[in-house]
């Protein structure tokens, strides 16, 4: 049976003494200009000096040709077989070490989110101690997050990993009569579990602390992800303007003493 969707708890933003937000990004989101790269330096290609014994011409899915090439294989006896690893016996963790994994995986945070018209998220991560699968609606857009790698919540760092999609249903759909989809419903700024247990502190840490940053730095997050987009047009408009240069490509190779090739040699010269 689906679980009943519960709305959870959040702690307001502000610490108990009302003094400072708890949950802040301290290092700098600048976005530099984009800057074209440098062209690539002049080359001389060697053609290594090899006898060959055979080839085969590809064609690729440009009008460009990838040709592979097989010189003389080395006649020097087979390279001897690896030493075995010595096998090392587990180290017992100490509570030291328990405790010291525990602090990682709870800092270390692996958020997806699904974004409708950037006020809604759907957002899916995992108890960081569990493993139990955790899904949510909340009112704000939490796309704004992507991109800025860890923050702090009192006093202490956490990474974050975050991907979202970005769905406008507002813009007319690619197959007519078909209904615009529909944006779950949630009231701004809050949110709604739909997957998970709600009263689990360590499975609702991620969303709350998500949930706290985009309320404290709103301002800051929009102006970096309007920097991010100018950087990421101008870099797209480079590239649609220096496509890169298709060449024909050759590649020799020379079985090693010992490889297999030896056993099964290319016989021929074909084309595909």
């Amino acid at each position: 049976m689906p679980l009943e969707a519960q709305t959870s708890k959040i702690d307001p933003v502000e610490n108990r003494n009302g003094k400072s937000p708890r949950t802040t990004i301290q290092h700098s989101l600048e976005v530099p200009d984009f800057k074209p790269p440098a062209p690539p330096p002049a080359t001389e290609k060697v053609i290594p000096v090899m006898r060959i014994d055979s080839s085969m011409a590809l064609k690729t899915s440009s009008p460009h040709l990838l040709t592979l090439t097989r010189g003389e294989a080395s006649k020097l006896p087979d390279l001897p077989k690896p030493i075995p690893p010595k096998l090392q016996e587990p180290r017992i963790l100490t509570p030291a070490d328990i405790a010291r994994i525990a602090y990682q995986r709870r800092h270390t945070l692996l958020i997806g989110a699904t974004v409708y018209n950037r006020r809604v998220s759907r957002v899916h991560w995992r108890n960081p101690d569990t493993g139990e699968a955790y899904e949510a609606l909340c009112g704000l857009d939490l796309g704004l997050l992507e991109g800025i790698g860890r923050f702090t919540h009192d006093g202490e760092s956490y990474s974050l990993m975050f991907s979202a999609t970005v769905i406008d249903t507002t813009k007319p759909t690619r197959f007519p009569g078909r209904q615009a989809m529909k944006i779950p419903e949630v009231s701004p700024e809050a949110v709604t579990v739909t997957l998970g247990n709600p009263q689990d502190e360590i499975g609702m840490l991620p969303i709350n602390l998500l949930k706290d940053l985009v309320l404290t730095e709103n301002a800051k997050l929009q102006i970096f992800r309007e920097k991010r987009q100018h950087y990421q047009l101008a870099a797209a408009a480079w590239e649609k303007a220096n496509p890169p240069v298709m060449r024909d490509a050759t590649f020799w190779s020379k079985p090693h003493r010992g490889s297999r090739y030896l056993k099964s040699p290319m016989t021929g010269t074909s084309t595909q």
